[in-house]
Order: C-alpha cells, then sequence, then structure tokens
C-alpha cells in the first residue's frame, strides 16, 4: 500500500500526488450541519479524505479529533471510522477511495438511520 499522498519534491517547491494510473473512486461528501455518517469499515478499498471545509469531526478506530479545511486523513481498508459536521454550514469533503468500490462492501456497525 503506498503512502498517500505523495509528495514530489521540485526545485520550484512541490507538489501532492494521490494517485496515478491506479484504480481509484473519487466524490465530494457535502453534509449538512448537526449530520453524521454511520460508524462503517470496508473490505476492498482504502480511503483519503481532504477536508474541504472547517467543522469536521473524523472518527477512525477508536481515535476522534476535529478537523480543518486542509486536514488529510487517510483510512486504511477494514479500519472502522466515521465523518460527521460539527458546524453550523454545510460541511465538504474531497474522497478517494483506492480499490475495488462496491456499494455491498460496506459494514455498518452504528448507524442513526437505522441503515445497515
Amino acid at each position: 500500500m503506498a503512502t498517500r499522498p505523495r509528495i514530489i519534491e521540485r526545485p520550484w517547491g512541490r507538489y501532492r500526488e494521490y494517485a496515478r494510473n491506479e484504480p481509484c473512486t473519487v466524490w465530494i461528501v457535502e453534509m449538512k450541519p448537526g449530520e453524521q455518517g454511520s460508524l462503517q469499515s470496508h473490505e476492498n478499498f482504502d480511503e483519503l479524505w481532504i477536508m474541504l471545509t472547517d467543522g469536521g469531526e473524523v472518527q477512525v478506530g477508536d481515535e476522534i479529533k476535529e478537523t480543518h479545511a486542509g486536514d488529510e486523513i487517510f483510512i486504511p481498508r477494514q479500519t472502522k471510522h466515521r465523518l460527521a459536521n460539527r458546524g453550523k454550514t454545510l460541511f465538504r469533503m474531497l474522497e478517494v477511495a483506492y480499490g475495488d468500490v462496491q456499494d455491498n462492501d460496506k459494514v455498518r456497525y452504528e448507524d442513526k438511520y437505522g441503515r445497515v
């Protein structure tokens, strides 16, 4: 498993490479104020979450932390994780999933909406 992101140094500065010639799925999550996703894990893909706005709260394993715009959180496959919006405005996050993304891959442990 590659380290995410890969930092490439150049004389003029550097750039962050998130994926190169590999299967991945990319989407932007928009979460309403006061809402949270389920505590879940995935068997077949890793995730990199890049916070676009302030106000997020992330649980990875047993660790819970407040996030800010620009924070990057890597979540290895089979790791329990959850996202919440603790702010008063719409929260936005860019997610890059590395591997085989399938809807039936999700294992939910807790969900306030009663989904399984």
